[in-house]
């Protein structure tokens, strides 16, 4: 490894692999040098102005470490969150994030990502944080997470929030309150409980 490439991964070790543009050419680092790490595939673009050590181990759920780092105001949500929680047999091939309906959406280059526009309301409500690695990412809570798949049953169908109710319902720690809680901020409390009575 020669003296530019050590300089460059020093940069991104001691910010656990993720830098800023302005932070490597702080560090002295020319912008052809940027470019030229990146064509070599040393580093990943996720978004502009900020890159990726693209020798991270891909750990599970690296996606959502990129893109809270990326766009961190958004929130992990839907299908992404329920396979997170092991709520579905489904693999989801794009990340699903919740942003402020208002806000800009963001050009993210790298994970694969859709963007889904909550009301201020809606967006705030259910928030978790977890640690993945040491990095926080913001993810809805299952509770919440159902009610929002119930939202949006339209476009990712029905079956996908049945089976995310019904693996939840078998959680030993389910708190149908809270469930019942968000239903009704997502404003799906009828078609919710008729399933809920269904699976009880």
């Amino acid at each position: 490894m020669n003296k530019k490439d050590e300089r460059i991964y020093e940069v991104f070790r001691t910010r656990k692999g993720f830098a800023r543009t302005k932070d490597i050419i702080a560090a002295g680092i020319h912008r052809r040098d940027i470019k030229r790490a990146r064509d070599e595939e040393q580093i990943i673009r996720v978004k502009r102005g900020l890159y990726r050590l693209s020798e991270i181990p891909l750990i599970s759920n690296q996606g959502f470490i990129d893109l809270a780092r990326a766009v961190p105001e958004g929130v992990i949500c839907l299908l992404s969150a329920l396979s997170y929680y092991e709520l579905t047999t489904f693999s989801p091939s794009v990340i699903s994030m919740a942003i402020c309906r208002g806000s800009r959406r963001p050009k993210i280059e790298y994970p694969p990502v859709e963007f889904y526009h909550f009301s201020r309301k809606q967006f705030e409500s259910g928030i978790d944080e977890v640690k993945i690695k040491g990095h926080k990412v913001r993810i809805y809570s299952p509770e919440k997470t159902i009610c929002d798949c119930f939202r949006y049953r339209n476009k990712l169908g029905l079956d996908i929030a049945k089976e995310g109710l019904s693996e939840y319902l078998k959680c030993k720690d389910r708190n149908l309150e809270k469930l019942l809680e968000y239903a009704e901020i997502c404003r799906v409390r009828p078609l919710l409980q008729t399933w809920l009575n269904a699976l009880v």
